[in-house]
């Protein structure tokens, strides 16, 4: 939360204190007034939902602007360059960090390498090869982005977005197939695209990747 306080206009939680006690990190964080948008999202007016959305496409937007540094560039990890976590798509275990793209892509497709016949026959298999043949933009990600996660005023103004354990530097269709992946509301998850930007064929590769190999990897 730091590294977005510093890098972007995002509002976040200021980290007061943070450490580690057997392997169990523990943060102390300011108190930020709002209300959890997946509970108030049907009270909000056509207005407000409106300026959720416009606020949301900025945020994601100066994310996704911040260089990853060169150690980084085409990496899977940590804003840090450690291990990611990911308890809901990838499993309850740390994973990484990868070095490659490629690395997290195998570690996606339970470690079958892409050449594999799985991957050329059959309609899961081929959108999974087509979607990790191809090489992407490294991009800040926030890996949860969900209405649980951000809390608005009445008026639809952002007081925070929090939950960023997820966080990290991921191929550029991540946020995406992400926010896809959580538990929604329908009209907002229509506006996902203008947030996140779009990636139809990575996403029929993800959910080809749930069916085949699921998603409790570690």
């Amino acid at each position: 939360m730091r590294f977005v306080a510093e890098n972007t206009s995002i509002p976040v939680p200021k980290v007061l204190k943070a450490w580690s006690t057997d392997g169990i990190t523990f943060i102390v964080m300011d108190f930020i007034g709002g209300h959890d948008l997946w509970y108030c999202w049907s009270t909000l007016s056509i207005q407000a939902k409106e300026r959720v959305f416009a606020q949301l496409k900025q945020y994601i937007g100066e994310l996704r602007s911040i260089k990853p540094p060169d150690r980084y560039n085409g990496a899977v990890c940590s804003v840090d360059g450690k291990p990611i976590r990911d308890i809901g798509r990838i499993g309850l275990a740390p994973c990484g960090p990868f070095s490659t793209q490629g690395e997290f892509h195998n570690f996606l497709r339970g470690n079958y390498i892409l050449e594999s016949p799985l991957f050329s026959s059959g309609a899961d298999g081929e959108a999974i090869g087509a979607s990790h043949s191809q090489t992407y933009a490294t991009k800040f990600t926030h890996g949860d982005l969900a209405p649980r996660n951000v809390l608005v005023k009445k008026d639809g103004t952002i007081t925070a977005i929090v939950d960023w354990d997820c966080a990290g530097w991921f191929p550029e269709y991540w946020e995406f197939t992400k926010a896809k992946w959580s538990l929604t509301l329908a009209d907002w998850e229509v506006r996902i695209p203008d947030i996140t930007g779009e990636y139809p064929s990575q996403l029929a590769g993800e959910r080809a990747i749930y069916r085949l190999f699921g998603t409790m990897l570690t």
